[in-house]
């Protein structure tokens, strides 16, 4: 009879705690973490494989960088029936080519968050740094206020070594990002669960030979033959040099494909406001942002 009582009142106590704590979906939350990435090409340059596939430059060269800065921030996370919008305003530096850092965690209701933003911006004294960054490169960000700072080496067998310094001002709104892990809108949080955002920054977009299209080929000459004064160093202004329908070597003589025919750089339907290799870096680079790998 003890044991029988025993047992009852071990039951009625694990329901009533049942009922007190079990999980109602609308007391229930949900975790976004928020980290950044340049993948590996950020890391270990170019060329760079990735799931069995080889990213290269057509022409040969190879590239690593030494650093890979970007200033980003006024996240927003809403729904684009504009329901409900949830804003973190703060401003960060992360350098691509030291890590994946997460920059932030929000407590958010679990749902379909449709409608998610954040912005490349210039860095100012509010930015904070994530992961590893060098002081210095703070200090050269905030005082340019730039979006990125990309330094680093190309080499190739038969043209030699240049190192390139670009410091970027070249600010982007990213808005309704789609996810690239599903195409779907946003992100959806499962309840009681942790959900990874990642601010993909797609490096090899500064090489491209073409704007519009994710399909361009990777090429170095042109920035090379922009390199005309001979030394080791080529900046983002040297670039301005180059017409994108008459590229050149250092010497001035005419670039050309694989095919042994001019080359030419294609804009697509992208306006530019001059045709010149800068600007097309500039817009090229504009774009650079995604959501979770390939979300556009």
């Amino acid at each position: 009879h003890l044991d029988r009582i025993n047992w009852a009142t071990l039951l009625a106590t694990a329901l009533l705690l049942g009922a007190a704590v079990g999980c109602d979906e609308d007391d229930a939350i949900a975790t976004l973490r928020i980290r950044t990435s340049g993948e590996g090409a950020a890391k270990t340059g170019y060329p760079y494989d990735r799931d069995g596939v080889s990213y290269s430059f057509v022409d040969g060269w190879t590239v690593v960088f030494d650093r890979y800065l970007v200033s980003f921030g006024d996240v927003t996370i809403g729904t684009l029936d504009g329901a409900e919008e949830v804003r973190a305003d703060g401003r960060y530096i992360a350098d691509l080519k030291a890590g994946d850092p997460v920059v932030l965690e929000l407590e958010l209701e679990p749902r379909r968050w449709d409608a998610f933003g954040f912005s490349v911006v210039a860095a100012d004294a509010s930015s904070e740094e994530v992961g590893t960054v060098q002081q210095a490169d703070i200090d050269r960000m905030i005082a340019g206020g730039l979006t990125y700072l990309i330094e680093g080496t190309a080499t190739h067998p038969q043209k030699g070594t240049l190192r390139f310094s670009w410091p970027l001002v070249n600010p982007a709104r990213n808005t309704n990002c789609t996810n690239g892990l599903d195409g779907t809108a946003g992100v959806v949080l499962r309840p009681n669960a942790t959900t990874d955002a990642e601010l993909t920054f797609h490096v090899d977009h500064l090489f491209w030979d073409t704007l519009g299209t994710e399909l361009a080929q990777l090429r170095f000459d042109p920035l090379w033959g922009a390199n005309k004064d001979g030394d080791d160093l080529l900046t983002l202004d040297e670039l301005a040099t180059q017409r994108l329908a008459d590229l050149t070597d250092p010497t001035g003589a005419p670039l050309l494909d694989e095919n042994g025919l001019p080359l030419v750089y294609n804009p697509g339907s992208i306006p530019l406001r001059d045709k010149n290799l800068k600007e097309v870096s500039l817009v090229a680079g504009a774009a650079q942002a995604h959501l979770n790998g390939l979300g556009l």
